[in-house]
């Protein structure tokens, strides 16, 4: 008996035990063109590229390609020493010159010579090492063929634009080896069929719709959710600017129901949003109202002309929630007298878009939304303070030109041969101390 105990004992330790080699198969929404981190989604970034900083669960930078750093008193200049022996992908060693000329972007940046660099923000910035852990601060060397090298625990060395690519393990990682031989990326797959692809074991790792999760959670499929980084909302079309049309946004934001939409069809996930930024990030959304008032838009549908309480809308057809929320917010526009016809996938008056939070630092965040929204010259604020912030949001969000609705999280679904896997509250996928059993034949 003492026999069989040990045999099984030692079974169980085999089985839990890391084990190199393998491939994880891995399905994303997006279809990614090229191999710039400026256009990848905020998760994948950590996979090829690595920043100078990473940010922990508590949002506090932690060393990464950057082992230590200092300031002066006014936090205006900061020195950033390198993480020695590093090498890109290509084999070119990491130096000061090369991190300077990765993050030219920046106000102001120097290598210091040897491992230090220099980078002077203008003004005060305390934040500023938190600030380089957004994925645009990646570092990087582009090639003669225009394909980015980075630093991180994969390579890139295979690349078919907006459809697959294949991720190597870096042997040379200055954090070890990983243990995954490689990851390979599907893109632009359906919500639906990559929520299939995981239950036929055809993929490891997928992003689930809200419904998806809800369908396969019975069944015993693991997820990972993260802190709310898409913003869902209506962003009207800049070609109208008459005074009947600011009333009728007026009219269209006052009418949505963003509490019933939330409890029913988003079965609480995440949270109704008056603002862009999440309440985690900024501190100050709850300070944008998010109640429904027909009463009110109907009075001021009421004052228009009949002909100008109409509206064609827009949203992604290929995501089922966001058909889901569009249908729920014409019907609620109904309500208070406003028709939106719906027309997926044509220009028109009124759009429903789904953006995805691409930096944890509150100003950076902002002018990603406002770029992606078209109104980047309205969302200017004159600093990175939280009251200058409030005051951007504020400016734009009180023309109703950009209506928030919902702050959403990632959902992902996980097979059950990934192991060591560690839930990130920003939503990076780290794959660098994963590793996955055997397929079974």
């Amino acid at each position: 008996m003492v026999a069989c105990t040990s045999v099984f004992a030692a079974l169980a330790r085999a089985e839990t035990r890391p084990r190199y080699g393998g491939t994880i198969v891995a399905e994303i929404h997006h279809a990614i063109t090229f191999t710039d981190p400026a256009e990848w989604p905020i998760q994948l970034v950590p996979l090829v590229y690595d920043r100078l900083t990473w940010l922990d669960a508590l949002g506090r930078p932690q060393p990464a390609l950057a082992v230590a750093w200092q300031h002066d008193p006014e936090n205006r200049r900061w020195q950033f020493r390198l993480r020695p022996g590093v090498k890109f992908h290509d084999g070119t060693a990491v130096t000061a010159a090369a991190v300077a000329a990765s993050l030219k972007s920046l106000r102001h940046i120097e290598s210091l010579g040897g491992d230090t660099i220099l980078i002077d923000a203008g003004g005060p910035a305390p934040d500023l090492p938190a600030e380089l852990a957004g994925a645009r601060y990646a570092i990087l060397r582009r090639g003669t063929d225009g394909v980015t090298a980075g630093t991180g625990p994969f390579r890139i060395a295979g690349w078919q634009p907006g459809r697959r690519a294949m991720l190597a393990a870096n042997e040379d990682y200055w954090g070890g080896r990983p243990y995954l031989d490689s990851v390979e990326l599907q893109m632009g797959r359906g919500y639906r069929d990559q929520s299939i692809d995981l239950e036929l074991g055809r993929a490891d790792l997928v992003e689930l719709s809200i419904e998806d999760a809800r369908r396969l959670a019975p069944r015993g499929i693991r997820t990972s959710t993260s802190a709310p980084l898409d913003l869902m909302a209506l962003v009207f079309d800049r070609g109208h600017s008459s005074a009947e049309i600011a009333r009728l946004r007026e009219a269209v934001a006052l009418s949505l129901d963003r509490a019933t939409i939330h409890t029913v069809l988003l079965q609480r996930q995440g949270e109704p949003a008056g603002a862009l930024l999440p309440a985690w990030l900024s501190g100050y959304a709850f300070l944008f109202p998010t109640a429904r008032d027909l009463d009110r838009a109907k009075q001021i549908i009421s004052l228009l002309p009949k002909t100008a309480a109409h509206l064609t809308f827009t949203f992604d057809a290929a995501d089922p929630l966001s058909r889901t929320v569009a249908e729920r917010v014409a019907l609620n526009a109904r309500e208070a007298g406003i028709t939106m016809q719906l027309a997926p996938g044509e220009r028109s008056d009124v759009r429903l878009v789904r953006l995805r939070l691409g930096s944890v630092e509150s100003a950076q965040a902002l002018a990603e939304f406002a770029a992606a929204t078209g109104f980047s010259d309205l969302l200017k604020p004159a600093s990175p303070a939280p009251e200058s912030l409030y005051a951007s949001e504020r400016a734009v969000i009180e023309e109703f030109r950009v209506v928030p609705l919902f702050h959403l999280p990632v959902t992902l679904g996980i097979s059950s041969r990934v192991r060591n896997w560690e839930a990130q509250r920003w939503g990076e996928w780290r794959l660098e101390n994963v590793w996955v059993e055997a397929r079974k034949p």
